[in-house]
């Protein structure tokens, strides 16, 4: 019997052991899920900085390019208009004196 009360009383402290373990657990377990949370938004900032970083990057590059595109249609632009003008240049001053000239003689 002695035997028995003393594996009751050995099982006992042992349990009010890990009850006490178990309430230090409990008791930390705010700051742990504090930290957690802090951690994990901590990273997810990183992570959002990074893709905004990353869109940036991209967004400018398409506008690089547009920029550049652009260019080359108005250089191409700017080109043909002082092809035609120069082929057509005479003709037309040539069509303005013609009509001065009307004018002032009075035909």
């Amino acid at each position: 019997m002695a035997s028995t009360i003393s594996k009751v009383t050995q099982l006992d402290k042992e349990m009010r052991l890990k009850v006490k373990n178990l309430e230090q657990v409990k008791e930390s377990l705010p700051e742990f899920l504090r930290e957690q949370k802090k951690e994990m938004l901590a990273k997810k900032q990183l992570e959002s900085k990074k893709e905004i970083e990353n869109r940036k990057k991209e967004i400018e590059q398409s506008i690089s390019t547009a920029k550049k595109n652009a260019d080359k249609r108005l250089s191409d632009s700017l080109t043909k208009i002082e092809k035609y003008y120069d082929s057509h240049k005479d003709e037309w001053v040539e069509k303005i004196y013609d009509q001065i000239i009307k004018n002032y003689m009075g035909k």
